[in-house]
C-alpha cells in the first residue's frame, strides 16, 4: 500500500489518471439551479461547475491539475432526492489528460448520502477506465505519479475501484466544507506497481 502524507500533496499535481474531485452528495441541486465546487490542492488543484437540468438531474463539468491538466464532463440522476435523510444517486463521465502524459477514459458508480440538519455523510464507489498512452518521463515526473506505472513509455489500460466517502458541514443554504479521503484498488496488477493507495480530500461549495 502506498500511504500518501496529507501535507506532500498540497499545491502540487498528484496523478494522471481519472478526476480525482468526486460527489459529495446524492442530493441534486434542482432546476436551474447551480453549484461550483473547489479542491485547493488536497489532493488535487481543481474546480467543478453543475447545473440542474431537472430536480434529479444535474450535468457539470471539470478541471484538475494533475500531471498536466484532466478535462471531465459528468451526470447524475437521483433515484431517491430527500433534503434531510437518505438520498441515492447514479453518476458517470467521461474525460481527457494531456500534457506530459495523455489519458482518456470513463468511470461510473453510484453515490449515497444522509443528511441530517447541516451536517451530510456521504459514499461514492465507482468504477475508473483509463487510457494511459505513455512517454518516457523523468524520475521527478515520475515521483509526481501517485501510483508507480510499470512502465511509463507503453501505452496500457488501467481500471480501478475508487471509494470516496467523508463528511460535509454546511454553514449556510449556500456554502458547505467537506472532508474525506479516497481509496484507490487497482485491477489491473500488470501495469501497476502497488494494488492500492489512498488519498486525502478537502472540498468547497457554492449553491446558486
Amino acid at each position: 500500500m502506498k500511504l500518501i502524507i496529507l501535507f506532500s500533496l498540497m499545491f502540487s499535481g498528484s496523478c494522471a489518471l481519472a478526476p480525482m474531485m468526486s460527489h459529495r452528495s446524492a442530493k441534486t441541486i434542482g432546476k436551474d439551479n447551480n453549484r461550483i465546487q473547489a479542491n485547493p490542492g488536497i489532493s488535487v488543484l481543481g474546480v467543478s461547475y453543475e447545473r440542474g437540468i431537472s430536480e434529479n438531474w444535474d450535468l457539470g463539468a471539470s478541471l484538475e491539475q494533475q500531471l498536466g491538466y484532466v478535462t471531465s464532463v459528468f451526470s447524475k440522476y437521483a433515484l431517491i432526492n430527500q433534503d434531510q435523510g437518505v438520498s441515492w444517486s447514479l453518476s458517470g463521465g467521461g474525460f481527457a489528460g494531456s500534457s506530459i502524459v495523455n489519458t482518456t477514459g470513463g468511470y461510473a458508480g453510484t453515490v449515497l448520502s444522509w443528511k441530517k440538519d447541516n451536517i451530510e455523510l456521504f459514499i461514492f464507489p465507482r468504477l475508473n477506465h483509463v487510457n494511459w498512452h505513455g512517454t518516457n518521463l523523468t524520475k521527478d515526473q515520475e515521483d509526481d505519479i501517485f501510483v508507480d506505472i510499470v512502465n511509463s513509455a507503453s501505452d496500457v489500460t488501467i481500471n480501478y475501484v475508487q471509494v470516496s466517502f467523508g463528511l460535509n458541514f454546511y454553514s449556510s443554504g449556500a456554502f458547505n466544507m467537506g472532508f474525506g479521503a479516497s481509496y484507490f484498488n487497482f485491477l489491473d496488477s500488470g501495469s501497476v506497481s502497488s494494488s492500492d493507495a489512498w488519498l486525502p480530500e478537502i472540498m468547497l461549495g457554492w449553491n446558486f
